[in-house]
């Protein structure tokens, strides 16, 4: 019987250090902080007209009058957005505009129309979109399209290759996605 005590005993001093180990593990771990969120609003104020063109196509190329690149917060929970909603008004969230020049226009889509932008694609789940672009003709909204680099997914209400309005993108195109990001001074387009 003693020596069925001193078992039960080792045992109970093993599984505490074990839960004493475990305890000082945890606390020494860096958690991650959780994701940013904002709350979404939408800004009634600053309407434009929207004129979304389905037929327009990033492999194709597309003529606009202007394109605007948008730094913003492009998610809240579970629900992403574009930058401007059905009826035409602005995201609050908004950090930054800035207009890109006809070689960084040229650039985004030749990135977003080349078939080997979606070969070998980064598969990892969380599309917080904080990159944006809006496509004018005519002073109208013909397109937009949102962009997670954290996870190389993007929407658009333009084709990006075939019938497709979006998908995941290989770590070449990021980088490339990333390197205009930074060409027009926005913030860190990473969690």
């Amino acid at each position: 019987m003693k020596k069925t005590q001193q078992i039960i005993l080792l045992l109970l001093i093993i599984s505490c250090n074990k839960i004493k180990n475990t305890e000082v593990v945890n606390k020494n771990q860096k958690l991650q902080p959780p994701t940013p969120s904002e709350k979404i609003n939408w800004l009634r104020n600053s309407k434009v007209k929207l004129e979304i063109n389905n037929d327009l196509s990033h492999q194709k190329g597309f003529e606009c009058d202007s394109v605007i690149g948008i730094d913003y917060i492009g998610f809240e929970n579970e629900d992403f957005y574009y930058p401007i909603n059905n009826k035409g008004e602005f995201i609050s969230t908004i950090k930054k505009k800035q207009k890109l020049n006809n070689e960084q226009f040229s650039n985004l889509n030749s990135i977003l129309g080349n078939r080997k932008t979606y070969e070998h694609p980064q598969i990892i789940g969380c599309y917080e979109p904080r990159l944006g672009f809006i496509y004018y003709k005519e002073s109208k909204v013909i397109g937009q399209t949102q962009i997670c680099l954290s996870c190389a997914q993007l929407h658009s209400t333009a084709r990006t290759v075939g019938k497709v309005y979006g998908s995941s993108i290989n770590d070449e195109a990021r980088k490339k996605i990333d390197n205009l990001r930074i060409e027009l001074g926005f913030s860190n387009g990473y969690k």
